[in-house]
């Protein structure tokens, strides 16, 4: 058990174990706070959820990058995966036709997009180390596809999902560039923060924006 609490050192921030090795890459876990107030200002049962679910990736983000070991890197993993699993499930109530079976449908897209950009990736990884994790990329994908069919439902769910469709590539490029620029600017994990925080941002108002004057259910 004491594994779990072994220091980890793996972003350019960090140079020795201390609780604020890395005070930047702490701080701007403030912008999955922010962007939860933001949507829980929505007042609905389906923003309540998903802006809690962005706080929790903000605590969990700042647990690791202060107390920085295997325990609080687990939370800010099923953190992450709770909000993926929460979208999944959730925005076929953006479409056209759902049902309980289509929401298990599109939570089973998501995770065999990530298997498959996992497999896409893991053979590439020794020649691309820049390369993205399998759980990134796979909800890139996923993302896509949500936007590509609440485009035909709900044309104004879709901008903001689109939206997140363009910004999320760069918000991965800024984590995997964090060791590289390492010397060069000091990091750019930080930038993954930022721009992730805004990626849940416009994702959230996408899954939880109304279809016209329809009234929202959860």
């Amino acid at each position: 058990m004491s594994t779990w609490f072994n220091s980890v050192d793996i972003y350019c921030e960090r140079l020795d174990a201390s609780f604020w090795a890395e005070p930047i890459n702490a701080f701007t876990n403030l912008s999955f706070i922010v962007a939860g107030l933001f949507v829980w200002r929505l007042r609905t049962p389906r923003s309540n959820l998903m802006a809690i679910l962005m706080i929790l990736i903000g605590l969990g983000s700042f647990s690791f990058h202060t107390f920085a070991n295997r325990l609080t890197g687990l939370f800010d993993v099923l953190a992450i995966a709770l909000y993926l699993v929460a979208f999944a499930f959730l925005i076929p109530k953006q479409w056209s036709k759902t049902s309980i079976l289509i929401q298990l449908g599109s939570v089973i897209l998501l995770i065999v997009s990530i298997v498959l950009a996992q497999l896409l990736i893991s053979p590439l990884k020794t020649a691309l180390p820049w390369l993205p994790p399998g759980m990134y990329l796979g909800a890139w994908l996923a993302l896509l596809g949500y936007a590509l069919i609440t485009q035909s439902s709900n044309t104004l769910a879709a901008r903001f999902l689109w939206l997140a469709v363009i910004v999320f590539p760069f918000s991965l490029l800024s984590r995997q560039l964090d060791m590289p620029l390492c010397d060069l600017i000091g990091g750019s994990h930080w930038l993954w923060h930022l721009l992730n925080g805004l990626t849940l941002f416009l994702s959230s108002y996408g899954l939880c924006t109304k279809k016209d004057s329809e009234s929202q259910r959860f």
